[in-house]
């Protein structure tokens, strides 16, 4: 599963410079991207049965759009993040919902971070979600990177499918490409960041408070089959406790 985004207000896509933008330019000048074969992923990744059976079953089609680095962005090089990919995944047209297997494969194939936008064009709006991973080069393996918890957006409502660019937003102002990985995968967390927090101190936090909220909802269950009452007085003390842990890690 992948945590979601609990942002107030609709997601809204960001858009991406066309500098970065990859593919043959069509009649209008617009860059569509780089199809990526299937089988390409599954030479690189070496997926399970199981896992091309989730291909094959959910991803109508794969779409390299946009490579994103400090000459395309106009930003400072860093010497954690080179390059982030944005894929399009088209949706098959009985398929609603991606399985996070297929993201992980995608991100075993590719060296690089990548910016996940998953496309269902099923209802009559199409809609849009985007997703990342906390991806980071292997500390004793320079050449593998670590892929940690997977986080996404909301589904945001597309005017047209061909068109991702529409209804976005600007890109965050940030000094060089570490801090623009940054702010791209804060755009999905579902918790924001108090001032000053570096993101892995940002991460750690919401994975406390999934355990926390994960806790709570086993002792509240718990609570309501209890039949005896000094029991149901206990428990009632140890969910007020973490609510108020779920308190102190929520405030900003």
């Amino acid at each position: 599963m992948m945590a979601h985004s609990e942002q107030t207000k609709p997601f809204i896509p960001f858009k991406f410079p066309e500098a970065a933008a990859l593919g043959v330019p069509d009649q209008y000048g617009n860059k569509q991207g780089q199809k990526i074969p299937k089988e390409t992923i599954y030479q690189q990744a070496n997926p399970t049965h199981a896992v091309k059976q989730l291909f094959v079953n959910q991803v109508d089609h794969i779409t390299w759009r946009y490579k994103l680095s400090a000459d395309t962005l106009n930003v400072a090089a860093s010497e954690d993040v080179h390059e982030i990919q944005v894929f399009d995944i088209h949706l098959k047209a009985d398929c609603d919902a991606l399985d996070r297997q297929v993201l992980e494969t995608l991100d075993k194939a590719i060296p690089s971070n990548i910016f996940f936008r998953i496309i269902n064009a099923n209802e009559r709006q199409p809609k849009l979600q985007c997703a990342m991973a906390y991806k980071r080069v292997n500390k004793r393996d320079t050449d593998v990177m670590v892929v940690q918890d997977y986080f996404s957006s909301e589904w945001a409502t597309l005017p047209v499918v061909k068109s991702v660019t529409e209804a976005t937003q600007k890109l965050p102002v940030v000094l060089n490409m570490a801090g623009f990985y940054t702010e791209l995968l804060r755009s999905l967390l579902p918790v924001p960041a108090r001032s000053g927090e570096r993101i892995d101190e940002q991460l750690s936090r919401i994975s406390e408070l999934s355990a926390l909220h994960g806790k709570l909802t086993q002792l509240q269950d718990k609570q309501r089959k209890e039949k005896q009452f000094n029991r149901k007085v206990e428990m009632n003390r140890q969910i007020n406790q973490l609510k108020q842990q779920i308190r102190s890690l929520q405030d900003i």
